[in-house]
């Protein structure tokens, strides 16, 4: 396919992206296409690479390659890449846990202006996630580990973003948990927010994305349709670990 058009229909487009961490080399020429609208999933056994690239997207770990977000070229602090339109849940939640439940969704908004907007931003969140509506003004250290998974999720949907990066969202949570975080998921997607994660949970991430990348010791192993990797015996047990 032409480079013109690969960057036409596609929202992210990474060619040859490298990481190193001193001397290691954490993703070694990683090639991935996030299509507007889609879910794509990054999988991998831990150590992989899966989160090193979602944290290079986001400018937290330097990274060398061709990365274009809506055409253009991704560079710059991290705050240049939100304000450009992607927001980024990180591994482990990290809320900001002597704050309440309120005062973390409106960190969420600190660059936006218009307190009507802000309004109408908070007021669209808690509809999506009634449950932090009903402990708004909770300490977010007084959630259980679910509960400040979503409220991580909705601090970044706070900016509405363009492209929503998730980087193991199911990650310590209990099973329970880990399904109702992925239903909200699941919800935000319908409403129609491109959304890349990463995770090492193969099978619940196949459910909800469409396509998925497979990264072995920081290379891409395989990529293809979820729907193929799920109900390929030999491929889920060669690439999966299922």
């Amino acid at each position: 396919m032409p480079a013109n058009k690969a960057l036409e229909n596609s929202l992210l487009q990474i060619r040859g992206l490298h990481v190193y961490y001193g001397k290691v080399h954490a993703v070694q020429g990683v090639d991935l296409d996030v299509r507007e609208g889609e879910v794509v999933a990054i999988l991998g056994a831990n150590g992989a690479g899966k989160s090193s690239v979602i944290k290079s997207l986001i400018g937290l770990v330097p990274a060398k390659g061709d990365v274009r977000f809506q055409g253009r070229q991704l560079e710059g602090s991290s705050n240049v890449r939100v304000e450009a339109g992607l927001a980024y849940v990180p591994e482990g939640r990290r809320v900001f846990g002597d704050l309440s439940v309120h005062d973390n969704l409106l960190m969420g908004a600190y660059v936006v202006r218009d307190a009507g907007v802000v309004r109408r931003r908070l007021d669209d969140v808690y509809g999506l996630f009634p449950l932090l509506a009903a402990r708004r003004l909770q300490l977010a250290a007084t959630l259980s580990g679910g509960e400040q998974q979503l409220l991580a999720i909705a601090r970044a949907l706070v900016r509405e973003p363009t492209l929503l990066l998730l980087d193991e969202p199911s990650l310590g949570l209990a099973p329970i948990m880990v399904q109702v975080v992925y239903e909200t998921i699941h919800k935000i997607a319908e409403r129609g927010t491109t959304i890349l994660l990463a995770e090492q949970s193969a099978h619940i991430a196949l459910k909800l994305a469409q396509r998925a990348y497979v990264l072995e010791t920081g290379a891409l192993a395989f990529s293809g349709e979820a729907e193929q990797m799920r109900n390929d015996p030999a491929m889920r047990e060669a690439y999966l670990g299922v």
